[in-house]
């Protein structure tokens, strides 16, 4: 039977790895059962059993020997292999998704006129982006979290839940921009009067449409996550 005080040293093991904590739970529940499994099979006390299993994992909890990343926060194998996985994942719904409201966003320059797809347009970009933005300040003691525990990883998702408001200023020139300059551009676009300019605010305005989509996607997941690591938290200490 492994003891509170011994289940504390797996989870502090697992920290010095710097495993998300939602990423931890999952890897300290397959630790404990196999130092359980060695304890019982093998009849051999914790810290042989736990130095064992440590050896099992060894490759994907050692870290890169040369690890540039962008935010210069070392991780191991393991951690990036599923970072990338996740990340990936997220990518491709989001892909999805925008394709599928640029159609929207696009499908109404073929039944109504440029001045009234001015107006459409720009309420259909204002939706997008504050849609993220509502969802952050409806959940916002949540998405606090990361500050009060800035000193371990909470989930992979917490990088991404406030990515629409790093390109506001971008998002806002497209908004100033959009009733008198682009709305007309892309309605001439759609009508067969093909330019580079025009094409240039298609991908500007599915660029748009994407950052908004992929941070929505992360905060979902990030929410749902966060729910999974919640009671875990009473065993760290907050950092602010």
């Amino acid at each position: 039977m492994i003891s509170a005080e011994e289940r504390l040293k797996v989870s502090n093991y697992l920290l010095s790895k710097k495993l998300p904590l939602d990423i931890l739970m999952e890897v300290e529940d397959h630790f404990l059962a196999q130092i359980s499994e060695l304890m019982e099979k093998d009849f051999l006390d914790f810290e042989t059993a736990f130095s064992k299993v440590k050896i099992l994992w060894s490759k994907e909890l050692s870290f890169p020997k040369y690890n540039i990343q962008f935010n210069l926060n070392d991780t191991t194998y393991f951690v990036r292999k599923i970072n990338n996985d996740l990340f990936w994942s997220v990518m491709k719904k989001s892909l999805m998704y925008s394709i599928l409201f640029l159609l929207v966003f696009l499908m109404p320059c073929y039944m109504i006129s440029a001045e009234s797809f001015g107006y459409f347009g720009l309420i259909f970009l204002i939706l997008i982006f504050t849609l993220p933005l509502i969802n952050y300040l409806k959940h916002r003691k949540d998405f606090k979290l990361v500050k009060q525990y800035d000193n371990c990883i909470l989930t992979f998702y917490q990088n991404y839940v406030v990515l629409a408001v790093s390109g506001m200023s971008f998002f806002i020139q497209v908004l100033l921009r959009f009733k008198n300059t682009i709305s007309y551009l892309l309605f001439e676009f759609t009508n067969g009067n093909f330019s580079w300019i025009a094409l240039i605010g298609v991908f500007g305005c599915f660029g748009f449409i994407f950052c908004s989509v992929f941070t929505i996607l992360s905060q979902k997941k990030y929410l749902h996550q966060i729910n999974i690591v919640k009671p875990y938290l009473k065993y760290l200490r907050a950092s602010s």
